[in-house]
């Protein structure tokens, strides 16, 4: 009895030795490789400086063409929208940018519908932060919040990978090791789309919240921080429903840049609330004279 509980201890620790190995070998490879996804193209940036950031969910990433933005001012830019980001993905990425000292002219931080979500978290942006959950106080915060299972990915060696198998697992880990590449860097963050939907059935809120606790803390958080923020609002195709929902938003935001309504040609849209790629070139070209280029 007594060699069958050695052995299976020995069994036990050894599989927590290779458990701790892979989690050490998966998130060193993470940490050093090139970048793939956006959040890796975040850490990139550290120390750095880029003259214009846009923050906000899919309606960014799919919308602004840093490329443009270079060929059309001389200055670099990125986009760092991340797919069905809210306001508290925004300002995790926002405290991220000052955390890694990126520095920057104007942070553009998209703000539509979004300011009436105070729950959820993009779950885009958890899977790629995953590898770096104990990287700082920010990517622990953001982890404490927005994960159920905490205990299980914080206290077992390399559960988060085997969780998140599809998304951070072996296929991934080892296209990290051989460092190959994917559009994001390329691209500087955007991600265009192609074709038309003609599809006209999106819907704005028919009220307004009184409050969003994450937009009042971008505001206070960058207020502190001397963070040059500037707000806007990326087009919706002019179908949808309630977009007087913007008009409300922006008695309650006076400084919000309102672009909801500058492209009007269905063929510039692949749904009511995304650009295609004809669309965010469009679109681009106008913010740039409105937003970027002094006169």
């Amino acid at each position: 009895m007594k060699k069958f509980i050695k052995h299976m201890m020995l069994i036990f620790f050894g599989l927590i030795v290779i458990l701790l190995f892979l989690d050490f070998s998966f998130t060193t490879v993470y940490e050093n490789s090139e970048p793939r996804t956006k959040f890796q193209y975040l850490r990139s940036l550290k120390n750095k400086k880029v003259d214009y950031i846009f923050l906000g969910s899919s309606r960014v990433e799919n919308s602004i063409v840093s490329k443009l933005i270079r060929d059309k001012t001389g200055k670099s830019a990125i986009n760092l929208g991340f797919q069905a980001s809210k306001m508290s993905d925004i300002y995790t990425v926002l405290k991220l940018i000052k955390k890694y000292n990126i520095k920057t002219d104007k942070i553009l931080i998209q703000v539509d519908y979004i300011f009436n979500i105070e729950d959820g978290c993009s779950n885009i942006l958890q899977y790629e932060l995953m590898p770096f959950i104990r990287e700082n106080e920010v990517t622990q915060e953001y982890f404490n919040r927005c994960l159920i299972n905490k205990k299980e990915i914080l206290y077992t060696p390399f559960y988060r990978y085997l969780h998140y198998e599809p998304k951070i697992g072996f296929r991934e880990f080892f296209l990290n090791l051989i460092n190959k590449k994917t559009s994001i860097v390329k691209n500087n963050g955007f991600v265009p789309l192609q074709g038309n939907s003609f599809e006209h059935n999106n819907s704005l809120p028919s009220q307004i919240i009184s409050k969003n606790k994450y937009f009042d803390g971008i505001k206070t958080f960058a207020e502190i921080n001397k963070m040059p923020v500037i707000f806007f609002c990326v087009p919706f195709c002019k179908h949808t429903k309630n977009l007087i929902f913007i008009k409300k938003l922006k008695q309650k935001i006076p400084e919000l840049y309102d672009f909801s309504g500058v492209i009007n040609n269905d063929k510039m849209f692949k749904n009511c609330s995304h650009l295609n790629q004809n669309g965010a070139n469009d679109f681009t070209k106008y913010l740039i004279e409105k937003m970027l280029i002094d006169k």
